[in-house]
């Protein structure tokens, strides 16, 4: 479910505190979800008014930090868990995006946006460093036409890194991992 299908492509989500509250709620309490295991929100970075609703009016078993390696976003990071901590919820883990590219012709890696700054954050504060995801032009086209990349290139080193951080992941949260689908 997304937030997106509610309105047209062209049209600009523009709200604050009391309505994002009530579309959370409404999105969380009224979709047909099913028998889940695990749901995953996919938030914007920083410490908003979605983050402490949601941190407020759910009983999350963590969230998971995800940031590019660079300083200037580890400065969103360290403010998100800030805020978790002090709403009581567990940071499960880190995630590093466009952790590095790799030519696709030569193989040289290139750190675009610096080398290990989530690494390095996540080993101060004493928190898993879940996996680490290379930036590449496949998951963009694979996203773009709506088919994840784990599914149209299962064995790319982009679909092992979203593997690899899936299965830290339910360790994190002490699920079995075969008694998911």
């Amino acid at each position: 479910m997304s937030m997106g299908l509610l309105v047209p492509d062209d049209t600009a989500m523009i709200w604050r505190g009391p309505m994002v509250q009530s579309a959370l709620t409404q999105m969380l309490n009224s979709v047909a979800w099913g028998n889940l295991d695990v749901i995953v929100i996919d938030l914007p970075p920083g410490t908003g008014d979605i983050q402490i609703s949601l941190a407020q009016q759910v009983n999350l078993a963590g969230a998971v930090i995800v940031s590019t390696p660079q300083d200037i976003a580890l400065l969103d990071v360290v403010k998100a868990l800030t805020m978790f901590q002090k709403a009581n919820v567990p940071v499960l883990g880190m995630i590093e995006n466009m952790s590095y590219w790799s030519c696709p012709d030569c193989g040289r890696v290139d750190h675009i946006f610096g080398e290990g700054g989530v690494r390095a954050e996540a080993k101060k504060r004493d928190i898993e460093l879940l996996g680490e995801i290379p930036i590449s032009a496949e998951v963009r086209k694979s996203s773009d036409s709506g088919i994840p990349i784990i599914i149209s290139e299962p064995q790319s080193i982009q679909s092992k890194s979203y593997r690899n951080i899936a299965k830290n992941l339910i360790k994190s949260i002490k699920l079995d991992e075969e008694e998911l689908v």
